[in-house]
Order: structure tokens, then sequence, then C-alpha cells
């Protein structure tokens, strides 16, 4: 049979479904009946088609009503702006629509001769039952709306128009349709049928590859430019491209200057060996723009084994749109502008081994389950994870209990041992879970200790208000559906060990923070496992089956496309977050104006000087053996550069050392003051008074 033959035989399977006596499919279960009308009276079948089409005409009417509202649409639904005068108006409008729809129904049904079928009727207003959400759309897509306290309005409005939607065009499409398709319609379906089929090998991949380097253009694009505006900071970009700075050119271990001064480094903090993978491509371009290129490369290529992993498990066209889902993902861009930092990378060479895996390929499978173990020590959790999924899967089993041993062995030795001593006893981070560590206890073994041993305190600490939020922001965009089976479970485990058992650290249930990349990397794993089951139901259940995994898909693709909308960055710039702060966007005049007075000063200072400098100007001297971040202390540094007015910390330590004359100033350029130690200082006396 070939593929148009395909398509209209299942057509015709769906049509079965509403026809009074058509026998169902073998193997599928019987419809509900809320979908099968014939039991049901014409008159109280022409009554529910009515009332249904009412309200979808209904909410047609304020859809469109918001639309040629949308200038003022905020004022009105904010602060309810003369709403007397506009709400009135809405109510007319739609009920005319719904008037309107209701007669142009009537219409079309009598010109075929169905009027007086009450179950025509019926039939009708189940194929434009979805437009019954129709009136939530626009909304949805105002970003005003929703900021601050709003959002929370926005996730439950997106929960009621994700599952709502997954449940209207599952009855859609699987009623009878009432007029049937058209002859070109017919040969529409047959020739895109057949394209599907023929391109099927190469087409899809090649829109996984397009959309992955359209990914890495837009967000290197716009990251290096927040960089040259002089936004990012020094910790973590300046201080992470230290890192790699001095594993180029000394080898020294994890050294960086800009975190600890002079002798500054971050053994025991983290272990991210890659960057000593990543040296030799940063020794092409020294600096940190090329971090943020291979950022953006990295999390957006990650798509391409996604594709490969899925492709074992889902046809061609579907394993693309789970690749461009990916690279919608709201969680996933507010990683990526924020500075440099490893845990998105993981997704990259995580996904890459599970791939070589699956594909039976030894040594790319070991390469790459080292990659991922070099990423940094807990996204060693990420083959434990993989080998486990292996295991409940089926596939590959043994290879993934190999997996799952050596990353967690990985895990236990180096953040319970290794990192400990390296820091003389004392573990890194600790302090964002100091909430779970019972007295007498300490380190991750105390907070394992109250998870195990204390459940309900925990499931307090996990199911805090604001942790709630950040759960919706992470599950809604993919309409909960990693979740349909126990498998997503499993895939969860990382992201409630490292987000949700912090105790008072914000960032880590945040979605503008990397640490997202502790639930990315697995739900789509989980997405990709639980669309093969649906498929294989799908298949079981016949038509009914064909129309329950359509909606599904549709209902995820429409969670992507809002949530991306009001939480991402690719589809509007103007609420996106991306670490502390929403995030700017291009480039005005006042920031090319503050990048060219800051660099008319760094001309003034010798390549191999140590410096020390303000958070945002360290990523921009970080490419050289001491940098120091100044509210840590100015150390031996030969130059201090800060903005005017200093604050917090960075005061202090400037008021420390101009008026006694350590530092003399050397010149001033717009916001930004250049002082030399031991040069004149004639110029301190006016400087010290504006910060005082």
């Amino acid at each position: 049979m070939s593929a148009g033959e395909e398509v209209l035989a299942g057509r015709t399977a769906l049509r079965s479904v509403g026809e009074e006596g058509a026998a169902a499919p073998r193997d599928a279960l019987p419809p509900r009946r809320g979908v099968d009308e014939a039991w049901q009276p014409r008159i109280s079948a022409a009554l529910s088609g009515i009332a249904v089409i009412l309200v979808s005409g209904f909410s047609l009417g304020l859809c469109l009503w918001q639309l040629g509202l949308s200038g003022s649409l905020y004022d009105l639904a904010v602060s309810n702006l003369r709403s007397r005068e506009r709400w009135p108006g809405a109510v007319a409008f739609a009920s005319a629509t719904a008037g309107a729809l209701l007669l142009g129904s009537f219409a079309l049904l009598a010109r075929r001769r169905a009027l007086a079928d009450g179950r025509a009727i019926l039939r009708l207003a189940r194929r434009l039952s979805p437009l019954v959400l129709a009136g939530l759309v626009p909304i949805m897509f105002h970003w005003r709306l929703w900021q601050g306290s709003r959002e929370v309005v926005f996730l439950l409005l997106g929960l009621v128009l994700v599952f709502g939607s997954q449940k209207l065009l599952r009855i859609a499409l699987l009623t009878e349709p009432v007029f049937g398709l058209p002859g070109f319609a017919r040969r529409w379906l047959l020739d895109s049928a057949e394209l599907r089929r023929s391109t099927a090998r190469f087409l899809p991949f090649a829109v996984v590859l397009l959309a992955a380097a359209g990914y890495a253009a837009f967000f290197g694009y716009h990251t290096v430019a927040h960089h040259r505006n002089i936004l990012s900071s020094s910790l973590d970009l300046g201080l992470e491209e230290n890192v790699i700075w001095h594993a180029l050119h000394s080898g020294a271990l994890f050294k960086t200057t800009p975190y600890g001064g002079p002798t500054g480094n971050l053994v025991g903090e983290h272990a991210a060996y890659l960057s000593y993978v990543i040296a030799p491509i940063y020794a092409l371009h020294q600096s940190a723009e090329t971090l943020l290129v291979l950022q953006a490369v990295l999390i957006g290529g990650a798509a391409v084994p996604l594709y490969l992993v899925a492709r074992q498990y889902l046809p061609p066209w579907l394993c693309c749109l789970v690749a461009v889902w990916y690279l919608f993902y709201p969680p996933l861009h507010g990683s990526n502008l924020y500075d440099f930092h490893y845990p998105p990378l993981a997704p990259f060479f995580l996904w890459f081994t599970l791939y070589f895996v699956l594909a039976r390929r030894p040594i790319p499978s070991f390469i790459f389950a080292v990659l991922t173990l070099s990423v940094r020590e807990d996204t060693s959790m990420g083959l434990v994870i993989v080998g486990l999924f292996l295991v409940v899967t089926n596939r590959r089993a043994g290879v993934g209990l190999l997996l799952a041993a050596v990353g967690a062995a990985y895990f236990v030795a180096m953040k319970l041992v290794v990192m400990p001593y390296q820091r003389g006893g004392q573990e890194a981070f600790i302090h964002q879970y100091a909430g779970l560590i019972a007295d007498g206890s300490r380190g991750f073994a105390g907070v394992l200790k109250t998870v195990v041993g204390n459940p309900v305190f925990t499931l307090g600490i996990v199911l805090d208000k604001d942790k709630l939020v950040y759960l919706l922001q992470i599950f809604l965009p993919l309409a909960f559906f990693p979740l349909r089976r126990p498998i997503g479970l499993l895939c969860c485990i990382p992201g409630v060990l490292f987000t949700l058992l912090s105790t008072g650290y914000r960032p880590l249930y945040q979605i503008s923070f990397q640490y997202t990349a502790h639930w990315t990397a697995y739900l789509f794993i989980a997405l990709v496992a639980n669309l093969a089951w649906l498929g294989r139901e799908a298949a079981r259940r016949g038509a009914v089956g064909l129309a329950w995994k359509r909606a599904w898909i549709a209902a995820i693709s429409l969670a992507v496309l809002v949530t991306s909308y009001q939480l991402g960055a690719i589809l509007q710039h103007n609420a996106t977050r991306g670490g502390f702060g929403v995030y700017h966007f291009g480039t005005t005049s006042e920031d090319r104006e503050r990048r060219r007075t800051l660099y008319e000063l760094l001309a003034m200072v010798p390549k191999d000087a140590k410096i020390v400098s303000s958070e945002n100007i360290v990523p921009q001297v970080s490419n050289r053996a001491f940098s120091y971040t100044l509210r840590m202390g100015i150390a031996d540094a030969d130059y201090l550069l800060f903005s005017i007015p200093p604050g917090g910390d960075e005061r202090t330590k400037v008021l420390e050392v101009l008026p006694d004359g350590t530092f003399g100033v050397v010149a001033e350029s717009g916001r930004y003051v250049l002082a030399k130690r031991g040069h004149a200082t004639e110029l301190n006396a006016g400087v010290v008074s504006r910060i005082k």
C-alpha cells in the first residue's frame, strides 16, 4: 500500500468510528460513549451540537475582539480601564460571531440536506470544538500581561489551554467529517504523503541541522553582544575563561585568579575537566567570546544527538519535531543566556553516549561517556540515568548496568571523597542545602540522611511555593508528557536532587540559570520513550489511538509554542530572563559609548600587567594570568579599573587605596576610572569626593 493510500485508509478508519454499525478494527479499543453518538436521540444531539457551536463561536469572537484590541488589552485586563465601555462591546461582538457561526453551519448543513439530522449537527460541533479555547489564545501571547506575580495565572491558564486542546482535538479527530474532503484536498493528501515518504531519509535530519545552526547563530550573536556591552560578569564568565586560559598556558589545575586572587583556584569546587578539552579550541581566539559561541554551538548542537536517539524509537518527522521542541524549550534559553557554564553542555555529550550505545558502537560510546564525566562531577548522574533507562527499556541492558555503575562510582568518589579532600575536608556548595542537615550531621551525607530518614520534612522543602512554580515552568512546555509513564520519574531524579532540595539558594530553582540542565538532559529522554509508547498504543488501538496520538503531539507543540513565547528568548525579547534579571538584547548607542570609553582605558594597561576590576569589567580582561575581582580584594594588582559609582564591597575596596595614595588615578573615561599603583595622586581627590 502506498503512503497516499495509507492516509486515505486512515481517514476512512476515522470516519467509521462515528458510523452506526461500523466495525471497529480488530485490535482497537471500543470508542468512548462521548465520541460515539449513535445512541443519542436526534433532538438531544441537535441541541447539544447547537450549544457547542454557540460556545465555539463566542470564544472565537472573543479571540477576534482581543486581536483587534491588542494595543489597549493590557490596560483593560490589568487595571480594568474603561471596562464598563469595553466589555459590553466584547460580549456583543462575541455573541454576533457565535450567531454567525451557527447560521453558517446551518447553511452548510442545509446545502448538504443534513440540517434535519441532529447527529450531523453534533458531528459538526465536535469538529469545531477546539474553537472553544480560541478566546484564551491572544492573551497567552501578550507578554506584558503576565509579568511579576501574574506569571502563576499564565501557567495555570496554560494548563487549561494545553490539556483542554488535547482533549478537544482528540474528540474532533475521532468525529466523522460532516462534509468529506473535496477532490483537490484528496489529491494534496496523496501528493504530500508521497513527498513525506520520499524525503523521510534526508529532509528531517537536514531540518534539524538547519534548526541547530540557527539556534547557535542566534544565541551566539546575542550572548557575544551582551558581553561586548559590558554586561557579563566575573562570576562566572570571567573566572571560567581564566581557568581555560591557565589550562592552555600553564596547565595549572583549575587555577583562576578572578576567584580568590593570585592563588585562586576551583580545586574541590567543581571537577570540570572539560576545560582542558576546550583549551585547544580557545587557543584559536583567546577571548570570552569564544566560550560564549562554543556554548551556543554545543547547546544547539545537542538537537543532533537527540534526533539520532529518537530515531531509534520514532519515525523521522516526529524525531525532527522532538528536536525542534528542544530548541524552543524555555528553560534551555535561560541557561544559555547566563554567561558561560558547564551543565548546559552536558546533553550534547550524554545524548551522543546514548546514541552510540544504542547503535552498538563501543569506541565512540566510551569517548562520549568520558566526555560526559568530564563536564562536571554532577553530570556523572547522567550516566546513571541513561544506564538505568537502557536497563528498564531492555535495550543494551548489560551496557546500561555498566554505565550506571561507572556514573554512580564517579559521583560518589568525586563528591564525597576526592573533592572534600582537596578542600581540606570541607564540601563545596553545601550551604545551598544547609536546611536539610540535621543537628550532629555534616555535609552531603547529612543531607541524604535527612532525605531518607525524614521524608515528611523533606517533602515540605520540595513543595515550596516558588518550587511549584518552577516545576510548572519545567513541565508545562512539554505538556507534562514525560511524566505520562514511570520512566519519567526516573528521569526526574537529578532535577530533584540538585535543584528541589535546595533550602535557600534561589538560582537552583529558577529557569534563568544553568541548573535547568539537570532536568533538560533527562526529560527529553523520557519524552522520546513515552512517544514511542504512544506510537505502540496508537497502533494497537487503531483509529482511536491515531487520533489520541495526534492530539498529544499537537498539544505538546502548542505547549512549547505558548511557553516559549512567554518564558523563552527566541519569539520575544521583552521579558526574557537570563541569570538574575531581564536580559538586555541588542546594542544601543549607550552600549557602544560604554564600550568605547572602557576600551580607551584598557589600551593603557599592558597585556601582562596584574589588574583588579569591577564585576562587569573582569570578563573583558580575564584572558591574562592575573585578573582579580575588585569586590573580593585588590591583592598585588598593578592596575585598578572600576566603574563610578562603585557599589557595595567595591566601594569599600576603592576607598581603602585611593585616599591613602596607594593607587593614583591615571585617567577617566565616561563612567570608568583607571588607577595605577604608585602613580601620581593629583586626580584622586576629585574621584574620591564623587565616590563619597
